[in-house]
């Protein structure tokens, strides 16, 4: 088993925002913002495996700042732990003030892209953080993974509760 850095998986995607991107509220659509993370952290788990991933979750979801016209935005994601056939990736997006440059970080998550069952479970390299972020956020991936078993555990429970 090889080593990958999380740079070495880093997705980057700089964007403008366009009126029609917006809500009622002149914010960029909290569907619009899940969409271009999809495609993001997607293309940063397939750098990590070079196998075809799908979505099966999205935690720590954080709308710490409203995104608007006035910025433009930088979509970051890389790998931060990976297992079986699950890789998390952790995304962030950076807004840059169109007149000022001030960039403030505006949304965080953690999702969890899984190979498909026909890669079969799949030998990862080991990922090896540098910065200090990235040392911050891949050493608290197995907790993270606890808490996703203990959900997913619990998920029947869950969906029984709710009506059809």
């Amino acid at each position: 088993m090889s080593e990958v850095t999380c740079d070495q998986t880093r997705a980057i995607s700089d964007r403008i925002i366009f009126d029609g991107d917006m809500n009622d509220k002149g914010t960029l659509f909290g569907g619009k913002t899940l969409s271009l993370l999809d495609e993001n952290a997607g293309l940063a788990a397939f750098k990590y495996t070079n196998a075809k991933v799908v979505t099966a979750s999205y935690d720590h979801m954080n709308f710490w700042s409203p995104i608007t016209p006035r910025d433009y935005i930088r979509l970051q994601s890389y790998v931060t732990g990976a297992a079986h056939r699950a890789i998390e990736v952790f995304s962030k997006i950076t807004t840059y003030d169109v007149a000022t440059k001030q960039p403030i970080i505006a949304f965080t998550s953690f999702c969890t892209m899984v190979t498909l069952k026909e890669f079969g479970e799949v030998d990862f390299d080991t990922i090896v953080p540098e910065t200090d972020e990235e040392k911050y956020l891949c050493s608290g991936w197995s907790e993270r993974v606890q808490e996703r078993r203990i959900a997913h555990q619990n998920r029947h429970e869950f969906l029984n509760h709710l009506e059809l």
